[in-house]
């Protein structure tokens, strides 16, 4: 019973820590919410205006490929008319006076209307007052990020010409104005200072997220500029998969989050479970012998049945120290490195099929894997791939045949 409360408390403890997780990331949230905006673009007057298409001069959409549902949107005009007019800013041209902010879609469907119709409507726009291009800029990326994840040179262009329209905002504040994530605009913005990189992943030739992993190569110092473009352009036709581009660029795969302090907590529960179980096995070989009316042992050797170790009778009764001067904490932590190490000779020597099932093409990829993984991840696997050798074995041990017809 002690392993079962063992390992409960530890799945209790754990799922704690991902509550508190969830929790913290909770309150970091409310906590972005709390700041101040960095600028007053939803506090400007929006009021309603009327004008012809003529007048409303088309800015550059961000959204790519052609407005879905165009010729359906513009017979739902004509028959409950316009709910959302579109947005737009002032120019200061009296010939045309506004600027298209949002509503490219709704604009294209007025437009077939006109052209339906033979004779151009009024039409009805919301006007935001005083807003600056950079603000329309921001607010027409937003909208378009949060619709549809935008492709990520496409997305990082967006933000430097934002940058450009204000160079005193950075990165993390262009962010923060559009609610993209912070570090992929970071990531994005760093791969435009790469053209022949960017240029692949724009033509739809290379994954951003390959082209990335090239990058962070490089500005590591693990490949140079030459090396790393290189690499990414044999990616991009062909010439190498993408598990060999990992392996030529060093890459290591991250961490999940709070794996340490889990897997930690997860050592320490099962080193707790292992040395209460010894304890209530050496209870029990006690409580048999006593019921045989058998006679108490040695207490030297009676220590041994804990798993204390042996005694060394030339050392007056003392046992040897075979721990190394190491904590249980670093034992354990040594022997779920081993664990990581056969896996990985496992999958290198004996599961071909389970490499490509995974994606692994050389031998290093199966160490990165096995190291990757949780200790405890490690041992179902172990114990996975075991099943399935013994299974596909023509002469298992004697000692496991049932294990091999189970």
């Amino acid at each position: 019973m002690a392993d079962v409360d063992s390992l409960q408390n530890s799945e209790e403890a754990v799922a704690q820590q991902r509550q508190e997780a969830a929790e913290k990331a909770r309150e970091a949230a409310l906590e972005q919410l709390r700041k101040a905006p960095l600028a007053d673009t939803a506090l400007k007057t929006q009021r309603r205006v009327e004008a012809k298409l003529d007048q409303v001069r088309n800015s550059t959409n961000m959204r790519e490929g052609p407005l879905p549902e165009v010729e359906e949107l513009a017979i739902s005009l004509l028959e409950t008319g316009l709910l959302h007019p579109p947005l737009v800013r002032e120019t200061g041209d009296e010939a045309i006076p506004y600027e298209l902010v949002a509503g490219f879609r709704r604009v294209a469907a007025m437009r077939l209307v006109d052209e339906a119709e033979g004779e151009p409507r009024t039409w009805a726009f919301d006007l935001r007052v005083g807003m600056s291009r950079r603000e329309a800029l921001t607010l027409q990326f937003a909208e378009n990020f949060h619709q549809r994840k935008p492709e990520p040179i496409m997305f990082a262009r967006a933000v430097r010409q934002i940058m450009i329209e204000d160079p005193a905002l950075t990165a993390a504040e262009v962010s923060r104005l559009t609610g993209a994530p912070a570090d992929w605009t970071r990531g994005a913005l760093k791969l435009l200072d790469l053209p022949a990189i960017a240029d692949r992943v724009e033509a739809g030739d290379l994954a951003f997220t390959a082209a990335d992993m090239v990058r962070r190569a490089i500005s590591t110092g693990r490949v140079d500029e030459r090396e790393g473009v290189e690499l990414a352009q044999k990616a991009a036709d062909g010439e190498i998969t993408t598990g060999e581009l990992r392996r030529a660029v060093g890459y290591v795969p991250p961490k999940p989050e709070g794996y340490d302090e889990l897997a930690s907590e997860l050592d320490r529960a099962r080193w707790e479970a292992r040395q209460n179980g010894a304890a209530d096995r050496a209870a029990d070989a006690d409580q048999r012998d006593w019921e045989s009316g058998g006679h108490v042992q040695d207490p030297g050797y009676g220590a041994n049945a804990s798993g204390a170790g042996p005694v060394d009778p030339a050392a007056g009764g003392a046992r040897p120290d075979t721990s190394g001067g190491q904590s249980a904490e670093e034992a354990e932590r040594r022997a779920s490195e081993l664990d990581a190490y056969l896996l990985g000779r496992v999958l290198n020597d004996l599961a071909d099929d389970y490499r490509e099932l995974l994606g692994i093409v050389d031998d290093g990829e199966s160490f990165q894997y096995a190291f990757a993984l949780r200790p405890y991840e490690r041992v179902a696997a172990l114990r996975m791939l075991a099943r399935k050798l013994l299974e596909s074995d023509p002469n298992p041990p004697a000692e496991l045949s049932h294990l091999a017809r189970a």
